[in-house]
């Protein structure tokens, strides 16, 4: 019986460190051709275990919101599906604004804290294309010129925040010809579970009001209101 025992507990030690030593990963593509924009995520943890995709087919500018369509699946093992329609507004940015404040003030040292647990976030990919054209060739290569600028400020803002590990890939195709604008960013991210409950565990050691704190977590990761 002992026997037994021992094996039952090797097993599940063996198993919690399989998911401590697994990744987390993270894709992210987002396209833009015309007037209409796409955005997916895709989240892998646990060997595939634990799938879940997010998928924004339709964003729609209006007046001060952004109202996008929002399709989710994903789930442990089994996957189900969701769709709903939401709706980013000036509301709804104070709310994350007031939350991100209280968090900040709750936590001794957040700003560090934060700035840390990203660095240990590794970029696998990082792709950003634009194909562009105005009509007129100078102004053409002018935008051109810009993007290409973007495009590396972009990279190198990902590098400071980031552990990026990949080379960028930028490319910027003009259209001398007819005007046109398309746009795709694809990047993949990665992290060990281990050291995502690291820095949650040195999170909890630097909060100093558990309570506020918990609040605002809670208001910051809800999503925005629906239509």
């Amino acid at each position: 019986m002992a026997f037994w025992l021992w094996c039952a507990a090797f097993a599940v030690a063996f198993l919690l460190i399989l998911a401590m030593a697994s990744r987390i990963r993270i894709r992210v593509r987002y396209s833009r051709s015309g007037k209409f924009d796409q955005l997916v995520v895709i989240v892998q943890a646990l060997f595939g275990l634990v799938h879940y995709q997010l998928v924004l087919p339709s964003i729609m500018i209006r007046g001060l919101n952004v109202i996008y369509g929002e399709k989710k699946t994903g789930g442990v093992g089994t996957s189900h599906e969701e769709e709903k329609k939401r709706m980013f507004g000036i509301r709804t940015f104070k709310r994350y604004w007031r939350s991100y404040r209280a968090i900040q003030f709750s936590t001794r040292k957040f700003a560090g804290w934060l700035r840390s647990t990203m660095k240990k976030v590794e970029c696998t990919r990082w792709r950003l294309d634009f194909r562009v054209g105005t009509g007129d060739a100078a102004q053409t290569a002018v935008l051109t010129g810009l993007l290409w600028a973007v495009a590396g400020c972009a990279s190198g803002a990902a590098g400071q925040f980031l552990k990026l590990s990949a080379m960028p890939q930028n490319r910027i195709e003009p259209n001398y010809s007819e005007p046109e604008f398309a746009a795709v960013w694809e990047a993949d991210f990665q992290i060990r579970a281990f050291v995502v409950l690291w820095s949650m565990a040195k999170l909890g050691t630097r909060t100093v009001n558990l309570t506020k704190a918990l609040r605002a977590w809670r208001a910051t990761l809800a999503p925005p209101e629906q239509v």
